[in-house]
């Protein structure tokens, strides 16, 4: 009888070290939540942006893929061709690598090798442009080149509020006359 309370006793204690291993090997249960783990970003392909003020198309953009963030609003752009218009009917078109949008202020700033043409002629080249919606300004910034007739302009930034009939060009600034390409 003793040796049988050996094994049954031996067995007891095997039976609790293994249900002590079970309980304490259980993997923790994770945790739901709602929150999202990341950005919430709608896309499309192929799709059109454009402001209107006053009945009026101020600017119109068509890119490749557009990703919105639905938390924010904010609009990113890839591939983009877009046109900018002026009251008096003239137009700015310009092709960029990308761009984004802010929703609140509804400005637009368009990156990679930009190069714009205006109806009137005019060639715009930078690395980056910006739509001030505010101050209905564009800004062409980084080595900024404007050439119109026989006027060649460059600088770090070349800014105008009517598609460049007239400009400003801010930082190394430098213009020649009879000088264009």
């Amino acid at each position: 009888m003793a040796r049988n309370k050996w094994i049954y006793g031996g067995g007891a204690v095997l039976l609790t070290g293994l249900i002590i291993w079970a309980v304490a090997d259980l993997p923790e249960i994770p945790t739901q939540t709602d929150e999202p783990s990341g950005p919430r970003i709608m896309s499309y392909a192929d799709n059109t942006l454009s402001e209107e003020r006053d009945g009026r198309t101020i600017w119109k953009m068509t890119a490749e893929k557009v990703n919105v963030d639905i938390d924010t609003n904010n609009t990113s752009m890839v591939k983009i061709d877009g046109t900018f218009y002026t009251e008096d009917g003239r137009t700015l078109t310009l092709k960029a690598d990308e761009g984004r949008m802010d929703s609140k202020t509804r400005d637009v700033v368009l990156s990679g090798a930009i190069e714009a043409t205006t109806s009137d002629g005019a060639h715009l080249r930078a690395k980056e442009v910006k739509w001030t919606a505010a101050e209905g300004k564009l800004s062409a910034e980084g080595d900024a080149e404007f050439v119109r007739d026989d006027i060649r302009a460059t600088g770090d930034r070349i800014v105008s509020t009517d598609n460049f009939q007239q400009f400003s060009v801010i930082g190394n600034a430098h213009i020649e006359k009879g000088g264009a390409k």
